[in-house]
């Protein structure tokens, strides 16, 4: 893979799309259909489906190939599409990365299945290389798999045939830049929203995210401005986020972002039992609060007409 051009292939702001179910944890596929739609018009720069926000490893395979077949008609044209196809089995991701690969996604990427040691990950990311013949993310994100990852090993996977860079979900922002001087040109994704605009200025392409469903407005403005290097108004954008964030660690972030998607009348069921969604009783407790961090989504000041100060205030 040549990493000199994947920095520049792969880059902007990609929701980690929400697969609306229909009450009874069944795919809603008209209710993703609308969504994917309605973040293509907010101007996204591509999407990532059925990662650990859309559910992917709570979907039957048959429904998450239904989801990258949507996806693919919906972004030709119009948007990267990042097919999440992680399994616990080698047979069941390498069967999704060759699906993807029919069905004309960009690139795949996929979490390492849990408790595997270094030689494993190896293998398993090898072989969905080899079956989908599509640039590979690698998905370095400890708290799923409970340790962190050497430097030594996230290069080995890096220099694997086939990989293009990695979705990074860590706050170690120092492993991210030091990854990027030794493989220049490697695409980084950063996945804590949180902390988009650091991960940008420490050298990442873009970001995928969870709150990209809600406000991917404010996602696109940090893009911009950052690009431009207008740091104070990205910061200012970022503030925001941060608060919304807060909210959401505090209160359940899957909650938080269903809630809002069901405020904005556009995906009613967004996660799966076990989850459990808000009940009225505490809605009604923390409105006053939630309000009053939605209200500071409003238009920043532009001084430039491609920044969409517009954008994030569509969606409240």
């Amino acid at each position: 893979m040549d990493n000199a051009t994947n920095s520049e292939k792969f880059s902007g702001i990609l929701p980690a799309v929400v697969s609306p179910h229909d009450g009874r944890d069944e795919l809603c596929i008209e209710a993703f259909a609308e969504h994917i739609e309605f973040l293509y018009k907010q101007r996204v720069h591509g999407v990532y489906v059925c990662g650990g926000t859309g559910e992917g490893y709570s979907m039957r395979m048959e429904e998450r190939k239904e989801a990258l077949e949507v996806a693919s008609q919906i972004s030709r044209s119009r948007g990267i599409l990042i097919a999440h196809v992680g399994a616990d089995c080698t047979r069941d991701a390498a069967d999704l990365a060759e699906h993807a690969a029919r069905h004309h996604a960009d690139a795949i990427a996929s979490l390492p299945p849990r408790g595997r040691g270094q030689k494993e990950l190896v293998s398993y990311y090898s072989d969905l290389s080899k079956a989908s013949g599509l640039p590979v993310f690698v998905y370095y994100m400890p708290a799923f798999n409970g340790k962190p990852m050497s430097y030594d090993d996230l290069l080995e996977l890096l220099d694997l045939d086939g990989v293009a860079g990695m979705k990074f979900t860590d706050s170690n922002l120092f492993l991210m830049r030091r990854l990027l001087d030794a493989r220049p040109g490697i695409a980084v994704f950063s996945g804590f929203d949180e902390m988009l605009l650091p991960a940008l200025q420490y050298g990442a392409s873009g970001g995928i995210g969870t709150w990209y469903n809600v406000i991917p407005g404010a996602f696109l403005a940090i893009f911009n401005a950052a690009n431009r290097g207008d740091y104070k108004t990205a910061w200012e954008w970022q503030r925001r986020i941060i608060k919304l964030a807060d909210f959401g660690w505090r209160n359940g972030i899957a909650a938080t972002v269903e809630l809002l998607l069901r405020q904005q009348g556009r995906v009613r069921h967004a996660f799966r039992r076990p989850y459990m969604p808000f009940d009225p009783a505490f809605i009604a407790s923390t409105s006053h609060e939630l309000s009053q961090i939605l209200a500071e989504f409003e238009p920043l000041t532009c001084t430039n007409e491609q920044l969409p100060c517009n954008a994030a205030i569509q969606v409240l």
